[in-house]
């Protein structure tokens, strides 16, 4: 599973290790586990792009 999180400057982290998702607050929990469903989003359809783009490619 692909899972991203914030670091100290506000840049997101994408990593697929679930150990450092742990965090003190709900808030932070909330905001970790959007960030992970966004993640999870834009992997999916990164895939999908380039399975179709490869699709096309065949077809000509």
């Amino acid at each position: 599973m692909l899972l991203a999180k914030k670091d100290k400057v506000e840049q997101v982290l994408l990593a697929e290790d679930q150990a450092w998702m742990e965090s003190s607050s709900d808030s932070d929990q909330e905001i970790n586990a959007n960030m992970v469903f966004m993640a999870q989003i834009e992997k999916v359809l990164s895939d999908s792009e380039a399975s179709s783009s490869s699709a096309d490619e065949k077809i000509m």
